[in-house]
């Protein structure tokens, strides 16, 4: 299945949008909600909305949330109405990101970022909106293209 006009939002995007006191807040929260209504094409996974639910009940997010309230809040973040879809991975998936993860050397913590790119890539869909940069750059051999938001393009543009 192909879905090269699909964006995906990174767990940043609604990272930023959730907590009020991020500086991202500002830029991602109209980005998050203008995906749920359907206004963009927006897909996400089902690791990027578990890092989004971590980073809701971490000791030091702002504000905090308890596990139930970071539940609803992701939740409601792709649950109908919303128009948001989350991509499913799968053996297809698991195996392209061993070998993304193999390809470019990544270690620890970076295999989540193959397993977020593989998903993507397997479901046809190349266009990213995500502040960790140099995080989805290591993939644009493969395709990836990161088309926003804006302040990520920005520091793009600059070390270009």
């Amino acid at each position: 299945m192909s879905r090269y006009d699909d964006i995906l939002f990174d767990a940043g995007m609604f990272i930023g949008a959730l907590l009020r006191d991020d500086p991202r807040h500002a830029e991602a929260r109209p980005l998050v909600e203008s995906a749920r209504k359907g206004d963009v094409t927006v897909c996400t996974t089902t690791s990027i909305l578990s890092e989004v639910y971590a980073a809701l009940t971490w000791i030091k997010a702002q504000p905090p949330h308890s596990p139930a309230e970071a539940a609803a809040a992701v939740r409601l973040l792709v649950e109908p109405p919303s128009a948001i879809e989350v991509l499913s991975d799968g053996l297809e998936a698991s195996l392209r990101m061993l070998e993304l993860a193999g390809k470019y050397g990544l270690t620890a913590r970076r295999i989540h970022d193959a397993r977020h790119a593989a998903t993507a890539l397997t479901s046809g869909v190349t266009q990213v909106y995500t502040y960790d940069v140099e995080d989805w750059l290591v993939f644009k051999p493969d395709g990836i293209v990161i088309v926003g938001p804006s302040s990520s393009l920005l520091r793009i543009s600059q070390k270009a």
